[in-house]
């Protein structure tokens, strides 16, 4: 995408690309004349047999654990330049049936064998941009509006859909607001205000053409959730993505509705600039029985603004704790949980993990950065909850105090489709034969969430209060509760499953909870348990655990009487293991834990300082999915002039990405408050 950086900046300049005013015909690649374009969707299907089958068992007082996505693309959203699957073909794919992934051909028809998860997830969202739902519509249906459909910028999008996406994302709302670029004087600065001008011309004076348009796919999204949903057998969320990126920097949110009461058309960045105008619009738009929340994700490539405070950033703290319980700490554009820096986190060597080698949009997509970057470890969730810690302390409330969940981001439209040993990308179109994405992206994660059952309340009440994990991918389980050295029992490991879970509860509080001083020392009780599908030597062998840890940070006072906050990895959990990977073919032997508990008292426990704690759980080493797609490069590939659908397995090669990983989950934190 580099090369396309002189032909963005004159589209941006002219406000339109394109030329004369024929029709380009797509390449190829992209089956344009192939993707749907409903305008206004047609009564759906009656639910597949795999919903209407389903089993519903009792809601269980002790919960369980539900393996879901929160974070999805379909046909619908413009920057899914590969995708043809649509809200429906992402739902059957979330409950196990085959798909046609990409890539295709010129007549839609996948050119890869059907694709398929390894198994159904409990619960999922299509968030599609709330952005650019009618302008997409628009550029590929004439039907709708011949006049936008000839446009330029329609043309531009048909012919080449990346470029085509970074005029729009680019030019308007997706990257916002005072966007300036190098070498370049621009007597206005390209501004967000409420008036929606900078909505293509083809829009309307104002937008009410692309509003328009928008309704289609917005209800489609909706009837598909009501067809999937399935209360007890499978969990279908309405949801969209709102998609702020002011300077290119990333503040984009998913926004999840809790039932089918959802406001008339998504708040975008068009209407709400700001989050803080996004929940008051969302406030005023979700009556009856609507309730939202709002997830932010890859706070890695938002150059530090993801985490700036009140004063800074003019929200209120109230109003982000009660929109904005959760975060998503790891996808698909990497882990966003702390990074081995300065004044991050220079001692804990696991936080080197699925790193970007980008701060914002600018240089994830072009390699270019013309916005000074923020020292990177305010790009992390880690400095996050430290920051909120000292907010708390100066303001009486902390804005950071999220949970954590993981998802995909898929731009094909698979939902949960995490396996290391069938990647086949996210959002650029992929070759038939060769590396599936860049090097530096990776398959993303799962949403697990603790409810009584598999419901749209009971998953979003338990979202609300933060009983949720993230995982890199594999289903590990993991629970995590805190109490005090007087209440939560020493032995809790020894007493079995259900007595670990019922005297937890009983005792503590679980993940995404609190303690409060006079509670006596904190005590905190991990249990996990591996994923016991197998995934290595030809799907024969499960990964075993490698450890189990707890991350502390707190706030303490220096030698001048100044807050300064900390933070502390301690190991509390690892077992005996013989296990060991061979990275030049990817085969694993020997064996390992397939669970590990432990109860852990903290030594460094000082009363008067506010902290949290979050459980970390890593597998054991396995490949990577480049390396393993990198097995079948051609035995003479020449570094020096690679194949460009195996260039990036020189990138191994060359040392700038590691060979193996260790997958993992990370609990929600829970905090001790003075």
């Amino acid at each position: 995408m580099k090369a396309v950086l002189p032909t963005l900046l004159g589209c941006l300049l002219l406000a339109a690309c394109g030329g004369d005013s024929s029709d380009g015909a797509a390449p190829s690649t992209a089956a344009a004349d192939t993707r749907p374009t409903p305008n206004q969707p047609q009564t759906p299907a009656p639910p597949p047999p795999e919903v209407l089958t389903c089993d519903r068992t009792p809601p269980n007082p002790l919960r369980n654990a539900y393996f879901g996505e929160l974070h999805l693309h379909t046909v619908y959203s413009l920057d899914a330049v590969a995708a043809q699957l649509t809200p429906e073909g992402a739902y059957q794919f979330a409950l196990g049936q085959p798909v046609a992934a990409p890539p295709y051909d010129a007549a839609g028809n996948s050119l890869i064998p059907p694709y398929q998860i390894d198994r159904p997830l409990d619960f999922a969202a299509i968030t599609d941009h709330g952005e650019w739902l009618g302008e997409r519509q628009l550029c590929e249906d004439p039907a709708l509006d011949p006049v936008a459909y000839a446009s330029p910028e329609c043309q531009t999008y048909r012919q080449d859909r990346e470029l085509g996406f970074l005029l729009f994302g680019g030019g308007w709302a997706g990257f916002g607001q005072l966007v300036q670029f190098p070498n370049l004087s621009l007597e206005e600065p390209l501004l967000l205000t409420d008036n929606e001008v900078h909505r293509p011309l083809f829009c309307g004076v104002t937008g009410e053409k692309c509003r328009a348009a928008a309704r289609g796919p917005w209800l489609d999204i909706q009837l598909q959730a009501e067809r999937f949903n399935q209360p007890g057998c499978f969990t279908a969320f309405n949801g969209y993505e709102y998609t702020m990126s002011p300077m290119s920097d990333n503040m984009h949110r998913n926004v999840i509705f809790v039932g089918d009461e959802v406001p008339e058309a998504p708040v975008s960045v068009y209407e709400a600039p700001d989050p803080s105008l996004l929940w008051q619009q969302l406030d005023e738009a979700c009556t009856g029985d609507c309730d939202y929340l709002t997830i932010p994700h890859n706070s890695n490539l938002s150059n530090g603004r993801m985490f700036a405070g009140p004063d800074e950033d003019g929200y209120d703290i109230a109003d982000k704790r009660r929109a904005e319980p959760l975060i998503e700490i790891f996808q698909v554009k990497g882990d966003s949980e702390c990074v081995q820096a300065e004044n991050g986190s220079p001692n804990d060597p696991l936080c080197d993990f699925e790193k970007l080698p980008a701060t914002n949009f600018f240089e994830f997509f072009l390699g270019v950065n013309p916005i000074p970057a923020a020292p990177e470890h305010l790009n992390y969730v880690r400095h996050g909850l430290k920051e909120g810690l000292l907010i708390e302390e100066s303001k009486g409330a902390n804005p950071f105090q999220y949970g954590f969940i993981a998802s995909t981001d898929s731009h094909f439209g698979l939902p949960g489709a995490v396996d290391e040993d069938n990647f086949v990308g996210h959002r650029d179109v992929p070759p038939a034969q060769g590396v599936k994405d860049d090097y530096f992206n990776n398959p993303g994660g799962l949403a697990v969430v603790w409810a009584e059952e598999n419901t749209r309340e009971s998953l979003f009440a338990a979202m609300q209060r933060k009983e949720t994990y993230g995982t890199s991918g594999p289903r590990m389980q993991l629970r995590v509760f805190g109490g005090s050295t007087e209440l939560l029992p020493e032995d809790l490991c020894q007493r079995g499953g259900r007595a670990f879970v019922e005297t937890g509860y009983a005792a503590g509080v679980p993940m995404g909870g609190e303690l409060h001083a006079g509670q006596g020392t904190p005590r905190f009780a991990v249990w996990a348990t591996a994923d016991t599908f197998p995934r290595e030597n030809d799907r024969s062998v499960s990964v075993p655990l490698e450890r189990v840890q707890i991350v502390k940070g707190w706030i303490e006072k220096d030698a001048n009487g100044q807050s300064q906050a900390r933070e502390q990895v301690y190991d509390i959990a690892t077992g005996n293991s013989d296990w060991s990977l061979d990275d030049d073919t990817c085969q694993v032997s020997g064996d390992g834990p397939r669970q590990m508990c432990a109860v852990w008292d903290d030594p460094d426990f000082q009363a008067d300082q506010s902290a949290f704690y979050y459980a970390r759980v890593v597998e054991a080493p396995t490949c990577r999915w480049l390396t393993r797609q990198c097995l079948n490069a051609p035995a003479d590939l020449d570094c020096s002039d690679p194949q460009e659908e195996w260039a990036a397995c020189c990138e191994i090669e060359n040392g700038n990405t590691p060979t193996r990983l260790q997958e993992r989950a990370w609990a929600s934190p829970i905090w001790y408050k003075q």
